[in-house]
């Protein structure tokens, strides 16, 4: 039976993509850097889908060598990976000059030189098995410069683009891949108290972390290139490309 690996798959829009592709009948391998979660995800899935291997494996996706790391356990261990789900990431809101540089290379790393070594790696296993799936997680914020996600958005950009290009290459071997670019996620990501969530959810200002899965593994396997969940993430996106400068400056004022 075949594998799908989800990066950061303990928790969050990881553990709901997870969850989804356990539904479709994938063994699972999780990967994130948080044990206890970890063993939380893998028993609640394992409740779930009895029948299925549920597997884990406690790793930082933020060191350079993470991604040849992950692909030479799944050959030490003989997975069949079908499926490669890059959602692990990480945030912080405020001026980039502000916060220690480490903390940017540990975003470049995690968001754009694991991710793209592991579609690397993967694809060219799954062109040369001529199947396969790749999902990399990016967001809005890759259509929006704006200040204080100076960093983040920009290795959104970089992930986008690097997907879009490298599913060009690889459609027409048998391997899709799909950039899933949501708006708020209802997680703990953003450090949003637990009210401010609900209400944005009710008004479909904030997405479910099912509803994301969802829409982003429907989108993979129907071989889109990109999908936007969610219609008000939509048009935010189209607002944010169009915004005049005098909104940014606002924005940069307020909190910069």
């Amino acid at each position: 039976m075949n594998y799908a690996i989800v990066t950061g798959g303990s928790s969050g829009i990881g553990l709901a993509y997870a969850e989804e592709l356990a539904a479709r009948n994938y063994n699972i391998l999780i990967v994130s850097n948080r044990e206890d979660l970890n063993l939380t995800a893998q028993q609640h899935l394992q409740s779930l889908y009895p029948n299925l291997e549920i597997k884990t494996l406690m790793m930082d996706l933020a060191v350079q060598e993470a991604a040849q790391q992950l692909f030479d356990y799944c050959k030490e261990q003989q997975l069949d990976v079908e499926v490669l789900v890059n959602n692990a990431g990480m945030f912080y809101f405020g001026a980039a000059v502000e916060k220690p540089v480490t903390l940017s290379e540990k975003m470049l790393n995690l968001h754009v030189h694991t991710p793209m070594a592991l579609s690397i790696l993967f694809g060219k296993a799954m062109k040369d098995r001529g199947h396969g799936y790749i999902l990399n997680a990016s967001s809005i914020t890759a259509f929006m410069k704006f200040p204080t996600i100076a960093v983040y958005e920009s290795t959104k950009t970089a992930l986008m683009s690097f997907s879009y290009a490298l599913s060009m290459e690889l459609k027409h071997h048998g391997v899709n891949v799909c950039c899933v670019c949501p708006g708020a996620v209802d997680t703990d990501l953003y450090n949003l108290p637990v009210n401010t969530r609900k209400w944005l959810c009710r008004f479909g200002l904030m997405l479910k972390p099912n509803q994301v899965a969802k829409k982003g593994v429907r989108a993979l396997f129907r071989g889109w290139k990109r999908r936007i969940p969610g219609a008000w993430s939509r048009v935010f996106v189209a607002l944010s490309i169009i915004a005049p400068d005098f909104i940014v400056n606002i924005i940069k004022k307020k909190f910069v």
